[in-house]
């Protein structure tokens, strides 16, 4: 398999489990997902028990997660910060000043983990084998091979790969890969 470009504007959008919002996958499995989804109303995120959730605010004045009383709230005013919590957790969304636009990655925790950093675009990025890598552009522009990507557009990693970008781009690199022993 070679690298792949996933162009945002490709993407297909759909519901949220629950019904209450709407989500467009850049790549799922059957224990994994990596994707965007719209913040638009204060509303319930989906029960994802038995998975652990990363999200990150990418565009919108932000969010609060209101995970109940027991639990302090995930506050995010700030872009291209990546927060994780338990998918189990009952979620309530507020958005802040209008919209938002967030990415996620969930991985079903008996089977999958998953980790996301963001960065300037490495010189060197490689997919190890039983793990998928994506690439997903927040800044800039974005080069690997022939194919050129722009914000949240993003490349599915196949072996070693040396991106190329112009000044300024910023990624978020999204690693899932096999619990040991699963």
């Amino acid at each position: 398999m070679a690298t792949q470009l996933i162009r945002f504007a490709g993407l297909a959008a759909s519901s949220w489990r629950n019904g209450a919002g709407r989500k467009a996958d850049i790549s799922a499995g059957t224990d994994w997902l990596v994707g965007f989804a719209w913040l638009e109303a204060d509303v319930p995120f989906s029960d994802l028990a038995g998975h652990d959730r990363t999200i990150m605010l990418v565009e919108g004045a932000g969010f609060t997660l209101d995970f109940g009383p027991s639990r302090p709230p995930l506050l995010a005013r700030q872009p291209y910060l990546p927060s994780a919590f338990d998918g189990g957790w009952p979620a309530r969304c507020h958005v802040l000043d209008g919209p938002c636009l967030v990415l996620n990655a969930m991985t079903e925790r008996a089977t999958r983990k998953h980790g996301v950093t963001v960065s300037p675009v490495p010189a060197r990025v490689e997919s190890l084998p039983g793990e998928m890598t994506f690439l997903v552009v927040l800044e800039g522009r974005v080069s690997i091979g022939d194919a050129t990507a722009g914000p949240r557009d993003a490349f599915a990693i196949a072996g070693v790969e040396t991106p190329r970008a112009e000044a300024g781009s910023r990624v978020a690199l999204i690693r899932i890969g096999p619990v040991p022993g699963a």
